[in-house]
């Protein structure tokens, strides 16, 4: 009291817990290697810590790309992609963006939701799992078996599954005892919102009760700064309920007073005979001890969620609520996720997609903005499919077009390497190598696809290896840099 300022010595607990177990280690016959060595789990696993560093490897044939493959006629790629399988090499992902709110959804059901800066769901690039992203369960309440309206993150298997990417929406159909689905996502070109539309319908013969659950990790930070220490991080976030509207608001405590955070909510509404909703911000209440997100335990026992709320350790946003369907009927839950800057704005959101109509809209100006940005481009459907398989590359690593190990092991250099050409390396970066006019046309579409890329917020740096030697004119080079003029 009366002083300016004021110096706070403090501490993290973790830090001496962690200096504590490394005494103990050194001192004591580390005692931690041995508890966890008496677990049967890890035991299974502990050979694989002895195990010797093989001298040879495997050798995996790498993709040859001729760097001047002329590019040929689109017209025979469809604008619209059908997988009927979510276990791909590499997963394929389309992108859905209004420009400033960015979702990326894979064919098996993963995926990522961003606004501007910020990363609202945790993500992270795994193409072994792919279980990162915004989920839904379904779950028969007579029966108690569950499972998601997409291959994750429940991994079980359908006899019918249909992963649907067209320019601007993404869908999934599956077929599981006698309830089919049908899930449609966009994102709306006026508001920053994602809407995903589930279309439940009752193929039996007897009356059915689904629950349905809803499940995102929310981050709300920069997507590096989650990366480097996501615990640290989610101390942050805060959750609040407000039942009243089915919903629930995230907001990030600043850490200085010129720090602004968005606000972000996941909202449930269900079009049909629907029960009292129930909601979960806590992720170890969800999960559960020793459970996954495949089988957590909310969906093994008691029909309605916890309801915690406030600063909780690991937030996330789950809600549920029941639908009683009748044979050969059919009900509809929207699921809306959304950010705002303020209060007052996601309040009105939240409001605003309650109305059905008004979130039957969004899919028709979904398809308009789509549209629109297309002829922006000069592109069509087929170049947009063409890019969005293009994109899987980026964001997911692909072992078939790394370079030999011969390779990789004369490099010399890092990433610094890369600053006297004008490149950061904080980007993917795309090579497009050529040395003759003919293949000029390979260069457009490169460009263009760069610019696809950015308006549906994933940001690559293009680097284009002009090999021409045809002398003092430069011809090649000269239309080379006339191409990213116009772009």
């Amino acid at each position: 009291r009366g002083e300016s300022s004021i110096v706070v010595r403090w501490f993290m607990a973790h830090h001496h817990g962690m200096s504590l177990v490394a005494f103990s280690h050194a001192l004591l016959a580390k005692p931690m290697q041995r508890r966890f060595e008496s677990d049967p789990l890890f035991k299974a696993t502990l050979l694989l810590l002895q195990e010797r560093i093989p001298r040879a490897t495997l050798f995996y044939d790498t993709a040859t790309i001729a760097p001047d493959l002329a590019v040929t006629s689109t017209s025979a790629e469809l604008p619209i992609r059908v997988l009927a399988t979510p276990n791909t090499p590499v997963p394929e992902v389309n992108l859905l963006s209004n420009g400033r709110y960015h979702v990326m959804v894979t064919n098996a059901g993963g995926g990522s939701s961003r606004w501007k800066d910020f990363a609202i769901t945790r993500w992270r690039e795994d193409t072994t799992c792919d279980n990162w992203g915004m989920f839904c369960y379904l779950r028969d309440v007579a029966s108690g078996e569950f499972w998601s309206v997409a291959h994750q993150p429940t991994l079980r298997v359908t006899g019918h599954y249909e992963a649907i990417f067209t320019e601007g929406r993404a869908e999934f159909r599956r077929r599981d005892l006698d309830i089919e689905t049908h899930t449609e996502i966009v994102v709306s070109p006026e508001d920053d919102i994602e809407l995903r539309r589930v279309r439940i319908t009752n193929r039996g013969r007897s009356r059915r009760t689904i629950e349905v659950t809803s499940y995102a990790e929310m981050v709300l930070a920069p997507p590096a700064a989650d990366a480097l220490h996501s615990a640290f991080s989610n101390l942050f976030v805060q959750t609040e309920i407000i039942e009243g509207r089915a919903a629930i608001l995230c907001t990030r405590r600043p850490r200085s007073r010129d720090e602004h955070t968005p606000i972000s909510f996941q909202l449930m509404t269900v079009h049909g005979e629907a029960g009292t909703p129930s909601f979960e911000t806590d992720r170890v209440r969800f999960i559960g001890r020793g459970g996954t997100i495949a089988a957590p335990h909310a969906l093994l026992g008691r029909s309605a969620l916890s309801g915690s709320a406030g600063s909780v350790l690991d937030p996330i946003a789950a809600i549920r609520q029941q639908v009683t369907i009748d044979a050969g009927d059919s009900a509809t839950v929207d699921i809306v996720c959304g950010v705002g800057d303020t209060r007052d704005v996601v309040l009105g959101l939240i409001e605003k997609y309650q109305d059905r109509r008004l979130a039957d809209r969004v899919f028709d100006l979904t398809w308009t903005h789509s549209q629109v940005v297309l002829r922006q481009l000069n592109a069509t459907e087929a170049d947009a499919q063409l890019y969005s398989r293009l994109a899987s590359s980026v964001l997911y690593a692909n072992e078939s077009l790394r370079g030999p190990p011969s390779v990789l092991m004369r490099n010399r250099r890092s990433q610094s390497g890369l600053w006297s050409y004008a490149i950061s390396g904080d980007l993917p970066i795309v090579l497009l190598q050529i040395s003759k006019a003919a293949s000029i046309d390979l260069v457009r579409q490169m460009v263009q696809a760069h610019a696809y890329w950015r308006l549906k917020g994933l940001a690559v740096d293009l680097v284009i290896w002009n090999e021409d030697r045809g002398g003092y004119r430069q011809v090649l080079q000269d239309q080379i840099m006339g191409l990213l003029a116009a772009g």
